[in-house]
């Protein structure tokens, strides 16, 4: 971990997520192999290790995680009425604050989720007009030393995510290497944003039914393009690719990010890869008789540009577009399957811009 805090030991026995681990430094090579298993991983799981340590990059983008690591606890530590001052605004903003118990309740249990955040938008840190105040009304102000920092993270996470677009979209075989690339334009306005997060976890122990039952953040799916993630401390679940509703543990492995795509790239690819179900618990302990500490992750995720329709890529477009289910009622509109923006026009589709909003209130947040 980034401090001197105990990590949690990972418990013995408990069934792991079989992800693939993609070396960074072999996809920037042109590695054939790598770039084949890069697209099986995007296809069968959605989600996978990507090798960090022995790439300048890389090496970059840890050694900036664990900053902003620091800057997340700093930030969570300030009192909630301070932290309120600057809570997102349902339907009308993705950016700013959210606190606990606010995302809908997806599971069984429908236990409050117990994690709060703090979205960063890539917009308002490069494409605000000069001398805008947006930064100290969506912000708090111990950021304002920390924009140096966000912003490299900022351009070194999506330059890392345009690599791995550009090889999807050569394995693929789409009209062109770009194709995935120049809907996800840095230079655009988008939903692009760092989230620095933080989850409270009372209890931990094995035998504790209740914290069995507790829950960091419910099930969903994203609904970027792709989500760079930074953890440290388990937690991570992904619902099994074989076995509906069963549930298999990620294990953070040092100098590794854990990557995985939105909803949108499985609607860009018209089902062709996957966006797979995930959500966030505490993790059980070996005996029981340990709290398990609260949790800290950082976050990147690339959005679509707010103008673009989110609808299949060419090749993808009459593939049978009724095959492509992702998480939300309104997303066969998005298909032109029901009716988008007009229920009257069934061949009607949203722009991203306004897709992302559709999501987050489904979502609660």
């Amino acid at each position: 971990m980034p401090d001197s805090s105990p990590t949690p030991t990972f418990p013995p026995n408990l069934p792991l997520a079989p992800l693939t681990v993609i070396s960074y430094t072999k996809l920037l090579a042109n590695d054939v192999i790598e770039s084949s298993n890069l697209l099986s991983a995007c296809q069968n799981q959605g989600f996978f290790h990507l090798d960090l340590s022995s790439s300048s990059t890389g090496a970059s983008l840890l050694s900036q995680s664990s900053q902003l690591y620091t800057l997340a606890r700093s930030l969570f530590a300030l009192p909630l009425e301070t932290k309120q001052q600057f809570a997102l605004q349902k339907g009308v903003s993705l950016f700013g604050y959210k606190p606990a118990g606010t995302v809908k309740a997806t599971d069984p249990t429908h236990h409050p989720d117990s994690t709060e955040f703090f979205n960063i938008g890539k917009d308002d840190l490069f494409l605000s007009p000069p001398g805008s105040d947006v930064l100290t009304k969506k912000y708090p102000l111990e950021i304002q030393p920390h924009l140096p920092l966000l912003k490299s993270f900022t351009a070194n996470c999506h330059a890392l995510a345009t690599e791995l677009l550009i090889i999807l979209a050569r394995e693929l075989g789409l009209s062109s290497n770009t194709a995935l690339v120049n809907l996800n334009n840095f230079n655009q306005s988008s939903g692009d944003h760092i989230r620095l997060t933080h989850t409270t976890i009372h209890g931990g122990g094995s035998s504790s039914s209740s914290d069995k039952q507790s829950i960091g953040l419910p099930s969903h799916t994203d609904f970027g393009t792709v989500t760079i993630l930074f953890n440290w401390q388990a937690g991570l679940q992904i619902e099994s690719a074989t076995a509906t509703g069963q549930w298999e543990w990620v294990k953070p492995l040092p100098g590794h990010a854990i990557v995985n795509l939105g909803d949108a790239m499985k609607i860009f690819t018209n089902g062709h890869l996957k966006s797979a179900k995930h959500r966030v618990v505490p993790l059980p302990t070996a005996h029981g008789s340990r709290k398990t500490a609260d949790r800290y992750s950082v976050v990147y995720s690339i959005r679509p540009n707010n103008n673009v329709l989110m609808k299949a890529v060419d090749k993808f477009e009459h593939a049978g577009e009724t095959q492509v289910k992702v998480a939300g009622k309104f997303v066969p509109a998005l298909l032109g399957e029901t009716g988008g923006r007009d229920n009257n026009d069934k061949k009607q589709v949203l722009t991203a811009g306004e897709w992302m909003v559709q999501r987050a209130v489904q979502l609660g947040n």
